[in-house]
């Protein structure tokens, strides 16, 4: 039973050192909204979260940044950027 115990423990730990890794590849900006040109927008409640927002981006070769707007349940995926704009219930991120 004791050596189950640690092979559980090796995944949880890597899993946990990869996503500090990922977020590093961004720059967080909370309260910012980005438009631009718009390469999705995934309303479904799977991309509501900053993460999976992130994912989503990184997942794609194409994308620069993304906005996760809270309120809206939205998360928009950009080519590029034209503008910053003050919104409260909005988390982005671009690519570093």
């Amino acid at each position: 039973m004791k050596s189950f115990n640690s092979l559980l423990i090796i995944p949880i730990i890597s899993l946990s050192f990869t996503s500090n890794i990922f977020s590093m590849d961004f720059e967080s900006k909370k309260n910012i909204a980005f438009k631009g040109k718009i390469a999705t927008v995934k309303t479904s409640k799977k991309f509501r979260s900053v993460e999976s927002c992130q994912s989503l981006c990184s997942s794609r070769t194409s994308c620069v940044a993304f906005t996760l707007d809270i309120s809206k349940g939205s998360c928009t995926v950009f080519k590029n950027i034209t503008q910053e704009i003050d919104n409260n219930s909005a988390v982005s991120g671009i690519k570093n």
